[in-house]
């Protein structure tokens, strides 16, 4: 699916057409095997559209897969990318490659055309999700037969639409989720998530503790799950921890009145309440007396104890989104 096609046909050209190559069994194996092939013709041009489905390669590589391409055919040849490094943009125009990026950015020597964005896509070594794009992902991993726009997703998770937007190419790049164009206009992109167990097993090395800080009071707040060891043993065989531990959000603290006691010795004697304050509402994703699992899950994947590693493992073996 050339997602591109819209975006090129409102900045460029109305009449612009991209439909799959039926010449592509000309090309050697090894190409077909790399790249899948289009058919483009922009403002008249007609192109071949190629769209890189494996390893990346190195510019001396595609300079050689270009040259054996023009053997073949004697149109244009541009690349599709979903995204590349601020490097690898400099050098494709330097050796004057044309291509086109996902998100808007092209160059087109043939037409003339050399478009930019402000804010650039620059590689970097991703450890963990940003608290939206988390949000998002236990959103989907719940809710896996939604199909949203940023717009449909920013109103069920009160997100700004900018917000959202982040959310969700960050969960596109990471190959999370796919979309297909849509809507009225037919140029809304709608989101949907990758199947199970593939959605879990690869975003889970992304996935970060929910919670930001520990405090001890004296009296439950209103409202609040039930977390760490404290809803483990409930979902589970395994002992409690002796003290009630729950979470609320983060921002719910400034909401109500909560003592808070700082005192290690009174702490352990009188075997306060552990409140957990998270970077998300733990009531985003449970309507029952615990938070979600994967939450809990994430929440307690640092614990040591070999009988806490057991039965967290217990507890999510029964979904079918996860997989040991």
């Amino acid at each position: 699916m050339i997602t591109v096609g819209p975006y090129l046909k409102e900045n460029i050209d109305d009449d612009i057409t991209i439909i799959p190559w039926l010449k592509k069994s000309d090309i050697p194996v090894f190409l077909r095997e790399n790249y899948n092939f289009y058919d483009m013709t922009i403002l008249d041009v007609q192109c071949i559209l190629i769209e890189n489905i494996s390893e990346m390669p190195n510019i001396y590589q595609l300079k050689k897969h270009i040259k054996r391409i023009n053997n073949i055919t004697d149109r244009q040849i541009v690349l599709l990318y979903k995204n590349i490094t601020r490097y690898r943009r400099k050098s494709l125009i330097e050796n004057k490659i044309a291509f086109v990026i996902e998100d808007g950015q092209m160059y087109l020597p043939f037409l003339g055309i050399d478009l930019k964005k402000i804010q650039e896509y620059i590689e970097k070594e991703v450890k963990f999700f940003t608290t939206p794009t988390q949000i998002a992902f236990l959103h989907f991993l719940y809710h896996k037969e939604d199909v949203l726009n940023t717009t449909e997703f920013a109103k069920k998770m009160g997100f700004n639409k900018m917000t959202a937007s982040r959310a969700l190419n960050n969960l596109y790049r990471a190959n999370l989720i796919t979309y297909e164009m849509g809507g009225k206009t037919g140029r809304s992109k709608e989101y949907k998530r990758n199947p199970d167990p593939n959605y879990f097993l690869r975003g889970q090395e992304y996935l970060k503790t929910p919670v930001k800080k520990i405090i001890y009071v004296k009296e439950k707040p209103l409202e609040a799950l039930i977390a760490g060891l404290d809803a483990l043993a409930a979902l589970s065989m395994i002992n409690p921890p002796g003290y009630p531990v729950i979470a609320i959000d983060k921002n719910q603290l400034k909401d109500e009145q909560i003592e808070i006691v700082k005192n290690k010795d009174i702490i352990n004697d009188k075997k306060l309440v552990e409140v957990q304050l998270w970077n998300y509402d733990p009531k985003l994703f449970s309507d029952k007396s615990c938070v979600d699992l994967l939450s809990l899950y994430v929440s307690l994947k640092e614990e040591t104890d070999e009988r806490v590693k057991q039965a967290l493992e217990e507890i999510l073996r029964g979904e079918e989104w996860y997989m040991d």
